[in-house]
């Protein structure tokens, strides 16, 4: 199974636990609760992937450090994760989740990066105008990304808006690149 596959299976499951108890906002909270943990602490992380660690030894650690934590439903899968040598899967499965989550409430998530971050006042705006456009809700998954310089690109609906300074700039050199060259006759 691939990567992607895999993510995609651990996610529909932890779906399908959160819809038997009724407890989505619980179990996104809870994943997001573990990714953050394990990614802020390199100890964890490590033995977390360390295969020379036994299975049985790291789902132990995941139960003792997140069962009272967050909700079983998240500490099962989350050990089952890491018994079969995929924590580093972890981040993807709760951005799936969190995917899937929304598209069954009827959102569409767009994925908006800017050189810096967005005012209060162009977040409404834009969220407004990508209603409009797409005819649902509009959650926004913010990146700030210097290198794009300014402007802004958004991912929604499998469709990319660049609009970035660096894309336009990319363009205009790819024009005079191909542009003919003239002189005096």
């Amino acid at each position: 199974m691939s990567g992607s596959q895999t993510v995609s299976t651990y996610a529909q499951a932890l779906y399908d636990l959160a819809a038997v108890s009724d407890a989505f906002d619980a179990v996104d909270e809870g994943m997001r609760a573990v990714v953050n943990a394990v990614r802020g602490n390199v100890d964890l992380r490590e033995a977390l992937v360390d295969t020379t660690v036994p299975a049985d030894k790291r789902r132990e650690i995941m139960r003792a450090i997140f069962g009272d934590a967050v909700v079983p439903e998240v500490v099962a899968l989350a050990a089952l994760m890491v018994e079969r040598g995929h924590a580093d899967l972890l981040g993807a499965v709760s951005t799936e989740y969190a995917r899937l989550l929304e598209e069954r409430r009827g959102v569409v998530i767009a994925e908006v990066t800017t050189a810096v971050p967005l005012s209060e006042a162009l977040r409404a705006k834009l969220i407004d105008k990508l209603q409009a456009a797409t005819g649902k809700a509009v959650s926004l998954r913010e990146a700030v990304d210097p290198s794009i310089l300014g402007g802004i690109v958004v991912k929604v609906a499998g469709r990319v808006l660049d609009g970035s300074v660096n894309s336009q700039l990319r363009e205009l050199r790819q024009a005079l690149a191909t542009a003919r060259q003239g002189g005096d006759a």
